[in-house]
Parts: C-alpha cells; sequence; structure tokens
C-alpha cells in the first residue's frame, strides 16, 4: 500500500508542475490577448510569416539569378507580345507584299 500512496504523491506532484506550467502560459497568452487583441496577433502572425516568405524568396533570388532574369525577360516578353507582333509584322509587311505579289504574277 505504501508504493501505491508514493505513486499518488508523484503523480500528483508531476501533475501540480504541469498545471503551474499550464497556468503561466495561459496567463502569458491571456495578458497578450488583453493587449493587443485577437486582430493583433493575427496581424502579428501574419506580417512574420510574410517576412519569412520573403526572406526565402530573396534566398532563391540570390542563389538563382539566372532563373530570376529569364523569368523577367520571358514576363516582359509576354506582356509586350502585341506590341512586338506589331513592329514585325510592320518590318516584314513590305517585303512579304512583295512575295505574294511575285507568287500571284
Amino acid at each position: 500500500m505504501a508504493k501505491l500512496a508514493l505513486q499518488l504523491e508523484a503523480d500528483r506532484a508531476a501533475r501540480d508542475v504541469a498545471r503551474a506550467a499550464f497556468d503561466a502560459r495561459y496567463g502569458a497568452i491571456k495578458a497578450d490577448m488583453e493587449e493587443r487583441g485577437l486582430a493583433g496577433r493575427v496581424l502579428d502572425e501574419t506580417m512574420e510569416k510574410a517576412r519569412g516568405a520573403l526572406d526565402e524568396a530573396v534566398d532563391v533570388a540570390e542563389s538563382h539569378p539566372g532563373v530570376i532574369g529569364g523569368t523577367i525577360a520571358a514576363l516582359a516578353l509576354w506582356f509586350l507580345r502585341n506590341p512586338i507582333i506589331a513592329w514585325i509584322e510592320e518590318l516584314l509587311g513590305p517585303a512579304m507584299n512583295r512575295t505574294k505579289e511575285a507568287d500571284d504574277a
């Protein structure tokens, strides 16, 4: 019976330690909620994750500058595709008309 009593005391002591740690953490969260509120906590968490993503993007850009340059060039060509096509058609237009006229004759 003494062994069970000792086990009970040890279990209660472990429970009390866990409860004290929980109460301390809960008190800190509660105080933080009262200070900043839920919106402030969400905003802080979002900003922290955004900073982490930006840091990772910068690391990738620094380690692979050719890929970044190629991607920027591809995007520029995509956005400027209509003016580029119009310029090429204008440039080759007279030559294409002469070729058509020669084929028709």
